[in-house]
């Protein structure tokens, strides 16, 4: 299996990049968010919101270990030929997706602060000092700082759509 884990700061770009492997290559999208978080808070009958989701998130980690959500997230991949992930926080929640995979690769998307805050959705703060308040809180509390680092391949968003999925296709080219 070809895995690829997309991260990166907030509204850098992860969707997008994932959303056009999906378009263009077949690759099979999953998202920590939507695809582990959210059913399981559905299942304990909680309001599905970012601030919900991430109360929720920091307890299940302080429960069940930084890895819980990766375990999940494996176990959803398992069948699939071509995955791409976004939404891991932490190199806990890679490793069971590493082991699954023959091809694994950390990408990461980066953007200017400014950018990323002026491509912010109605799920995001209002304010800076709130929107960077989650960057801040990723980085040092879930361990997304060592993810980041981590990443293998770093591909810079900050000019057009068309430039970015040119920046994409050379990376498939060279995977």
């Amino acid at each position: 299996m070809l895995a690829i884990v997309v991260v990166g700061l907030a509204r850098s770009g992860k969707d997008t990049f994932a959303n056009y492997l999906v378009e263009k290559y077949s690759f099979k999208k999953f998202d920590f968010f939507n695809d582990v978080i959210v059913p399981l808070m559905k299942k304990q009958g909680l309001e599905i919101t970012k601030a919900n989701a991430s109360t929720f998130g920091n307890e299940m980690r302080a429960k069940f270990g930084m890895g819980v959500f990766g375990e999940k997230m494996a176990e959803l991949i398992k069948n699939h030929d071509k995955v791409v992930i976004t939404g891991a926080r932490s190199m806990e929640e890679l490793t069971p997706i590493e082991r699954q995979a023959s091809r694994f690769y950390i990408v990461r998307i980066e953007a200017p602060k400014e950018t990323r805050f002026a491509r912010r959705t109605e799920l995001d703060a209002d304010t800076q000092q709130e929107f960077f308040a989650r960057d801040e809180n990723d980085i040092k509390n879930k361990g997304l700082g060592e993810v980041l680092k981590a990443a293998n391949i770093v591909i810079v968003n900050n000019s057009t759509l068309a430039e970015f999925y040119k920046a994409i296709d050379e990376l498939m080219e060279k995977i």
